[in-house]
């Protein structure tokens, strides 16, 4: 059904868009199409991807099998969330690296030429 309604709110709103485009701002009509039809094609991704029924069922059946997980519509929200990793402590040198990097050995020692020639 949602993408029923995509293609409709697309078509309203691409086909009009096209119309102005050509008879107003004078676009050539291929240009005018073609825009019009980009912008009905971003409607229909918008209104065709949004919840309806079917994800509020899948919510539920989400709920009632396992009630310690979080509701199944938060899961997308869930995975954009980065948990903190648990890691060693380091704490910056002198020289700003972290102790052990190579870059904080490559700085504490001068760099020696060799003077074979």
């Amino acid at each position: 059904m949602q993408r029923v309604r995509g293609v409709i709110a697309g078509f309203v709103v691409g086909a009009p868009f096209a119309t102005f485009l050509w008879y107003w701002l004078h676009a050539e009509w291929e240009w005018a199409a073609l825009v019009g039809l980009v912008v009905g094609l971003a409607i229909f991704a918008v209104v065709a991807t949004r919840s309806d029924a079917r994800d509020e069922a899948a919510d539920l059946a989400w709920r009632e099998t396992s009630p310690d997980l979080p509701p199944y519509s938060e899961r997308a929200a869930l995975e954009k969330i980065q948990a903190d990793m648990p890691g060693p402590d380091r704490k910056p040198n002198e020289s700003g690296a972290h102790d052990g990097s190579v870059t904080a050995r490559r700085r504490a020692a001068p760099r020696q030429r060799s003077e074979s020639k």
